[in-house]
């Protein structure tokens, strides 16, 4: 007979109280454009919140002592008021925080070249997401791209009925009364994700400035329902210093390709930014300054191949009940169900169907009954 145990390991690491800083974004020099900064801090390992840093002044600040500072929104994100900064300059970031101050190296603004294209091709279980672009300058060299993903989706039951506990007092009526125009709309929502990856590619070793249909997210059919009926993708576009470049190459590796003994093995995380209050401390990330490029695509279900597409619904079924009173406040006050549909003998409701909520409510499945600005 053969056993083996567990032990759980507590990694003894030097960090501060309130955990390491983290800052990751890229100062837009663009026309009339806005920077969006988001600070964090690190959390133990065991901890699989993510602490967003939400108390801190951060400015952006260039060589001729110009500083502009930018407000807080929510989830640690900072923006600057609507700029146009002038290039040839060189710019950085100063975070006050925790009563620390902390400031990156000033960064020469670099120019992004547009997007040429962005197109998707097909895979077994999906589709990939790829672009392409040019500098006909031979002045990026180095590149760095993001990416905010929408996609369309709907429950498989429409209801034209809701459970209203305020007739609940009446002794005798249940309580379900017809859903109307103004109640919010639970048929049909539309998911928003950023993108969690770090997606980058250089063309120093190339005698020309071309990225030609480079990956950028690989978008599977079976793992989410992200193709089950409209999609969309807006991929931005930023160019880097080499020492930017270099940063992330080295996280990538951390994060990405850490599977086994001969991966590239784990290395410390110093970017650009440094504590003034005290220069041992370890800041994550590194901040740049560019113009940002962007490119967005729409893909419809019926462009697709033949792909097993997950809907998220297929354990989804929906009953009756009869339509008594007692019954329906049994059934429907916790919220667990929704009724979908009356069912009508002789013109007198006799029973209602219907389902579990998340198969009648797309808000559910966390997704926003808000369409898009942007959605055709």
């Amino acid at each position: 007979m053969a056993c083996g145990c567990k032990e759980k390991f507590y990694a003894d690491l030097p960090s501060p109280a309130t955990g390491f800083l983290i800052a990751e974004g890229v100062i837009n020099i663009g026309d009339k454009v806005r920077t969006e900064i988001r600070l964090a801090r690190t959390t133990a390992l065991d901890n699989p919140d993510v602490q967003f840093e939400e108390n801190a002044r951060v400015y952006i600040e260039d060589q001729q002592n110009d500083r502009i500072e930018l407000s807080h929104a929510d989830s640690g994100k900072f923006i600057s008021p609507e700029l146009s900064l002038p290039t040839g300059r060189q710019y950085r970031l100063r975070i006050i925080a925790n009563n620390k101050e902390y400031v990156s190296g000033f960064t020469e603004a670099k120019i992004s070249p547009a997007i040429d294209s962005l197109f998707w091709v097909p895979k077994d279980d999906g589709i990939e997401i790829r672009l392409m672009t040019h500098d006909t300058q031979n002045a990026s060299k180095y590149y760095s791209w993001s990416y905010i993903e929408t996609w369309q989706y709907s429950t498989p039951y429409f209801s034209t009925i809701k459970f209203d506990p305020a007739t609940i007092t009446d002794p005798i009526l249940p309580p379900i009364v017809p859903r109307l125009s103004s109640d919010p709309p639970i048929y049909t929502c539309w998911m928003t994700v950023p993108s969690s990856s770090i997606v980058i590619g250089s063309t120093v070793n190339l005698s020309e400035d071309i990225i030609y249909a480079k990956p950028v997210r690989f978008v599977s059919a079976s793992n989410s329902n992200r193709l089950v009926s409209h999609y969309s993708i807006i991929v931005k576009q930023s160019i880097l210093p080499k020492e930017g470049y270099e940063y992330l190459q080295r996280m990538q590796k951390n994060t990405e390709l850490t599977g086994s003994v001969f991966d590239s093995q784990p290395s410390e995380l110093r970017g650009n930014i440094t504590c003034v209050s005290d220069s041992s401390e370890i800041v994550v990330g590194f901040i740049s300054a560019s113009s940002i490029t962007e490119k967005r695509i729409f893909i419809k279900r019926e462009e697709l191949p033949q792909l097993n597409i997950n809907t998220l619904y297929q354990d989804c079924y929906i009953d009756e009940l009869p339509y008594i009173r007692d019954t329906m406040i049994y059934w429907f006050e916790s919220g667990s169900y929704i009724p979908v549909q009356p069912k009508e003998v002789l013109g007198r409701v006799v029973a209602v169907s219907y389902s579990y909520n998340k198969c009648v409510d797309c808000r559910k499945l966390g997704g926003s009954n808000q369409k898009p600005s942007f959605w055709p």
